[in-house]
């Protein structure tokens, strides 16, 4: 069978276009994540060969602090999108007009270039422990909702931005089972009853991306690629600090999605999208930035100790009492840095 395999990689003409050809998440199959950088083209290539591909394991003890990440900004709009299921994934693609303008992402590690969001990729598994493509020292989530954005300071579109220096920007934001579902998390869930079968598409008539990321400014930053085909290497990733969340039941009806056009035959197993991940990627000496203040030593002349911090990913610690015992020795000590609460 192995050798019937590879005839198959050397012999099929690699002349496809990316949108034709029916690659996979199943690592079982030949379209899968283990032959995107063979099957696909040149244009692909780098899936295989590449040195800073995503998704990571984001491990504590690689993280660096870096104590001038702004926090991330995200354009208060509401916009006009469509939900379409491409056989792989549900995509939000966000619309822009003049009447109705897009959400542009500013802050953090950008550079301070404006990237406007372009779609929204979400991944999510048939179970509670293989949804998430980003890992948290090891452990993967129920889903993960991924917002790409391109620089529209330097380039026209998507497409362009995709192929060049600090083309594109992503926020990936982990969600977490809870007793209830983030709203805006609900109105993308009720929208995946239309959009079951491959192709078929639903419009959102008012989406508000900023509402889909949980109360805080903490994130973790790398360079990476995109992690579905073509993985182009031109990606600054945002990972927040806590999750998002959803109910079990809620989070069922994301597993209802097919990857084919159409009910299955009598007789036949249903293709579920689900799970649709990519396997973490090698880290290569790749550094992990994060403004989460990991540690701060207490100086000679303060009476109280400083808070000590870890990385979290969950939601557990309250973000608004985070210093409350520490009010009157903030004032008195105006030369530590303090976060503000990112106010959504």
């Amino acid at each position: 069978m192995l050798h019937v395999i590879f005839y198959t990689v050397l012999f099929l003409p690699n002349v496809f276009a990316i949108e034709e050809y029916p690659w996979t998440y199943d690592n079982d199959m030949i379209g899968g994540p283990n032959f995107w950088g063979l099957m696909l083209g040149k244009q692909c290539e780098i899936c295989s060969k590449g040195k800073l591909q995503s998704p990571i394991d984001i491990r504590p003890n690689r993280l660096l602090f870096d104590p001038n990440a702004l926090p991330m900004v995200i354009d208060r709009t509401h916009v006009m999108a469509e939900m379409v299921n491409t056989g792989q994934m549900a995509r939000v693609r966000i619309g822009n007009s003049a009447i109705r303008p897009t959400a542009n992402l500013t802050g953090g590690p950008l550079h301070g270039y404006r990237y406007r969001i372009q779609r929204m990729d979400l991944h999510f598994g048939r179970d509670s422990v293989n949804g998430s493509e980003h890992t948290i020292d090891g452990r993967k989530y129920p889903m993960e909702i991924q917002m790409l954005a391109f620089n529209s300071d330097l380039y026209t579109n998507f497409s362009q931005a995709s192929k060049s220096p600090h083309g594109l920007a992503a926020i990936a934001v982990l969600v977490d089972f809870g007793p209830s579902t983030t709203d805006e998390l609900l109105k993308l869930t009720i929208a995946t009853a239309s959009v079951i079968y491959k192709a078929q598409r639903v419009e959102l008539s008012d989406l508000k991306p900023w509402k889909l990321l949980p109360q805080t400014r903490d994130y973790v930053t790398y360079d990476g690629s995109i992690s579905s085909p073509p993985c182009h290497e031109t990606v600054t990733w945002m990972i927040v600090n806590q999750p998002i969340h959803i109910s079990q039941d809620h989070f069922r009806e994301w597993g209802k999605l097919l990857q084919t056009k159409e009910k299955p035959k009598s007789g036949e197993e249903p293709k579920f999208i689900a799970p649709n991940t990519r396997h973490t990627q090698e880290f290569q000496q790749r550094l992990l930035r994060t403004n989460i203040q990991l540690k701060m030593k207490t100086r000679k002349e303060c009476k109280l100790p400083m808070p000590a911090f870890q990385y979290k990913s969950s939601n557990r610690i309250d973000p608004h009492i985070r210093y409350s015992n520490t009010t009157r020795h903030r004032r008195r000590h105006l030369h530590h840095s303090y976060q503000k609460e990112w106010d959504l």
